[in-house]
């Protein structure tokens, strides 16, 4: 038994618990003091704009954005869209891209309620919950620009 408590069987185990020790606070300290969670942008956007084509029918819109980090799913639905469409439109989104340093850039196909198979890139910025930015169909030549103020998501029911 005594040769398990060893000098150096103690300083060995000593410096190797000692070493995460030291490794976990540095992490951790780093982490805190660089890593940012990235601001909450999810929500419906009300876009007001001028729309020059007939694939969003003249309609206003409203762009649903789901937000994972700095990960973004969406959609772009009609004003009057049903509570049905939109829940389809969350759980399989139109729209994907990303969101850093203030800008966001969504790509992807219009869906099913516009009946127009156009491609779509919204690129913007967000500040003080509004998005500025422009909105681009593959079936006209000029983006368009946009403009919309956030309204937060509904509080989802919890689970069990």
């Amino acid at each position: 038994m005594k040769e398990h408590f060893s000098l150096g069987s103690l300083i060995f185990y000593s410096c190797a618990i000692g070493s995460v020790v030291v490794l976990f606070t540095l992490t951790t300290a780093y982490g805190e003091r660089n890593l940012q969670a990235p601001r909450r942008i999810d929500g419906r956007y009300p876009l007001a704009m001028q729309v020059p084509t007939d694939c969003l029918k003249g309609q206003p819109v409203n762009l649903l954005l789901q937000q994972s980090g700095v990960f973004l799913t969406g959609a772009l639905l009609p004003e009057n869209a049903s509570e049905r469409s939109q829940q389809i439109a969350l759980e399989r989104p139109s729209l994907s891209g990303r969101w850093g340093n203030d800008q966001l850039v969504l790509e992807g196909n219009l869906g099913r309620e516009w009946n127009c198979n156009a491609n779509v890139t919204i690129a913007g910025q967000i500040s003080e919950n509004t998005l500025q930015g422009t909105l681009s169909l593959s079936t006209i030549p000029s983006a368009i620009p946009v403009s919309g103020d956030r309204q937060p998501p509904p509080p989802q029911p919890e689970s069990h």
